[in-house]
């Protein structure tokens, strides 16, 4: 399945490319659950045992994958087969067929090589190899019905993490923009470019298409996300010792806009 946009060069030759698909659902599970519990402050409304998240978070980014308007996309290491990061996007209704194919039930049908950019073009593109944290991007989840928590989590403090997430989509009419809705890179595989070889393309298509591109940033990816051209237009706050009582530190999420370059 070819992808919708061209591989950057930047991109290192022992890394590949693709469509993120049912078949990597373990290795996309267990890269989730890994990025995230780096930062226990991601963490105050997980379920304690490893077990019940990785369970929901297989279910998660099962019925992610079900979603016609959700596309992930993979960097895998072409000699261990290891999967290096991932991403996945919200696609605003009209503009789905920009943003490639949705790979349903055909999750065989996957092609992992692709031509890639050469020359200036890439450069004024892609002009940076800086890569992003390991879990920089919330795990968005814009709903206010009554969210499935992982067993074992005190469902208030999940119910209520995903509502303020939710509350804030609304606020800033998200689903009229391309959403980052996760992006996640191996410790193993840091500063080697990525997950940004895996953003930027998005970003260059969400232009072309006059699209607002909207995110959460944990602490670690505001600063790279600025870089991007992204901008900060609200902020969600939980303050961990009152939720808690084992911190005294008040965690930020940060919620960004990028508004589409001029073509």
């Amino acid at each position: 399945m070819v992808l919708p946009f061209l591989i950057p060069s930047s991109l290192s030759p022992a890394f590949s490319m693709s469509y993120g698909t049912a078949a990597d659902v373990d290795a996309i599970t267990e890269l989730y659950y890994d990025s995230f519990q780096a930062d226990p402050r991601n963490c105050f409304w997980w379920a304690p045992e490893k077990e019940a998240m990785i369970e929901w978070m297989t279910r998660r980014v099962l019925r992610k994958m079900g979603d016609p308007s959700v596309r992930h996309y993979k960097v895998t290491d072409r000699q261990s087969g290891d999967l290096v990061a991932f991403t996945r996007w919200d696609i605003p209704q009209g503009h789905e067929a920009m943003f490639g194919e949705w790979t349903g039930d055909n999750s065989d049908a996957v092609d992992e090589f692709q031509t890639v950019i050469k020359g200036e073009d890439a450069a004024n593109m892609y002009q940076t190899k800086e890569d992003l944290p390991v879990a920089s991007s919330a795990p968005v989840e814009a709903t206010t019905d009554t969210i499935d928590c992982p067993e074992g989590s005190q469902p208030e403090l999940c119910q209520g993490f995903f509502d303020k997430l939710g509350d804030m989509s609304e606020k800033h009419d998200a689903k009229t923009m391309l959403g980052l809705s996760l992006l996640c890179t191996s410790t193993k595989y840091q500063r080697r470019g990525a997950a940004k070889a895996l953003m930027l393309p998005m970003l260059h298509l969400a232009d072309v298409q006059g699209l607002k591109v909207y995110l959460e940033a944990t602490p670690h990816g505001k600063p790279l996300y600025e870089r991007l051209g992204f901008r900060e237009v609200d902020q969600l706050t939980f303050d961990l010792k009152e939720i808690t009582g084992k911190s005294e530190e008040v965690y930020k999420i940060t919620i960004m806009v990028r508004e589409p370059m001029l073509m």
